[in-house]
């Protein structure tokens, strides 16, 4: 099976999981169904084109699950009462298309993405009546991934440049104003204009965390000098620099938990740095969690709070661009890591033993947690890595796996 066949799952209000095929190298023309009462995984037949890497993160919306295109020409409707499914065609041909929607009003809006090549077009999907607006922005530049993460606050879109190109840095903030479909394009470069003329200073900001009214950005960035905080409290933007300089590709994704601080789990390029950044959304402050975990870099991407205020991180590790006979050079990362979420103590629990291919790397990009229960579909490089996980979080132990090569 190719690798990342199946990845994205999505919890439909009926609480059945749904995962979407992906598929790094080959076209797959079904989707998984998990009951997680019984564990039992279903095929849902679908009607494909030939691309790879077809669907990512579901959107759910009363009975319906809605999956934005990726490299697929459709979005795909899941109506959940019956496992019926539906195609609404997007009528602009794009690569990476869309990685996250965001419903306002009766619509759902989402903001281009581009992974291989450069897109343009918002798109704006009617929820009543399946009718889709594309919109094209008008930039003074373009570029590939120009922004990963978005937030919707009081109607806004906002979106921190992420950005491709290696050379003309893409430096672009966007406000898409959800009620009138105007936008604001604002040039963020002054900022770092000094880092602008080190090598590699591209993919700026990747994550974009949202409690309450503010919003908070780590550095990411391919220079590792890169190292500029971005926050947005009552209505304005400022900028910090942090001074974590160790490694280049710092921080990925985010975890909010319930108390209002947010974690920041180590990605990172260098085997030997795992920093974890903690931003209190009270006060605004940061600090770092040395957690001195050695092995691989890109440590750790998915991660859930469950109801005793910890949160759980899946391990990930490894990235695709390391050459294949240095991966796991120091150590196969097969540790789930556990977070306090108030003390912020942690601690890690060994989960090796439910690997058996181990030369794969990039485990698992993304999970979900229902009733203290998280479940974790693979993302691995191998193409024989296809582990799903389910880990309870109360026992603190792995209580069953599938291989969905058995299906």
């Amino acid at each position: 099976m190719t690798p990342q066949a199946f990845s994205y799952a999505t919890l439909s209000n009926n609480g059945f999981i749904y995962v979407p095929p992906f598929g790094l190298t080959e076209s797959i023309d079904y989707m998984l169904k998990m009951d997680p009462a019984t564990y039992k995984i279903t095929k849902i037949q679908l009607n494909v084109n030939s691309s790879c890497e077809k669907w990512q993160h579901g959107i759910v919306y009363r009975n319906k699950i809605y999956f934005l295109p990726y490299n697929e020409e459709n979005i795909l409707v899941v109506n959940t009462d019956n496992d019926s499914i539906e195609y609404i065609k997007v009528q602009q041909p794009g690569k990476g298309k869309y990685i996250q929607g965001h419903i306002y009003r009766n619509k759902i809006i989402a903001l281009p993405y581009g992974e291989h090549s450069p897109y343009e077009y918002v798109l704006k999907l009617d929820l009543d009546s399946h009718e889709i607006e594309l919109q094209e922005l008008k930039l003074p530049r373009t570029d590939c991934k120009k922004w990963h993460t978005t937030q919707l606050l009081d109607g806004v879109i906002y979106g921190l440049p992420r950005g491709e190109d290696w050379e003309n840095y893409f430096p672009y903030r966007i406000h898409y104003d959800c009620t009138t479909s105007n936008y604001e394009i604002i040039d963020m470069s002054p900022l770092w204009l000094d880092y602008d003329t080190e090598t590699f200073t591209n993919k700026k900001f990747t994550t974009l965390a949202k409690v309450g009214r503010k919003l908070f950005a780590p550095p990411y960035s391919e220079n590792p000098n890169f190292d500029v905080l971005t926050k947005f409290i009552d209505g304005e933007w400022f900028s910090e620099r942090t001074g974590l300089k160790a490694t280049s590709r710092k921080y990925y994704t985010h975890t909010v938990a319930r108390n209002g601080k947010i974690f920041f789990p180590p990605a990172g390029h260098d085997n030997d740095w795992s920093s974890m950044l903690v931003i209190d959304s009270d006060t605004d402050k940061w600090h770092t969690i040395e957690l001195g975990i050695g092995k691989e870099s890109k440590k750790y991407f998915a991660g859930v709070e469950n109801s005793q205020n910890k949160i759980y991180y899946i391990p990930r590790g490894g990235c695709v661009c390391e050459p294949t006979d240095t991966w796991k050079k120091e150590g196969d990362l097969a540790e789930v890591l556990v977070v306090d979420t108030i003390s912020e103590q942690f601690y890690t629990i060994d989960i090796s033993e439910y690997f058996k291919d181990s030369t794969t790397i990039e485990k698992y990009n993304n999970c979900i947690i229902k009733d203290n229960i998280i479940y974790a579909f693979p993302y691995g490089q191998s193409n024989s890595f296809q582990t799903v996980l389910v880990f309870d979080t109360i026992k603190e132990k792995i209580i069953h796996t599938r291989d969905l090569n058995d299906l």
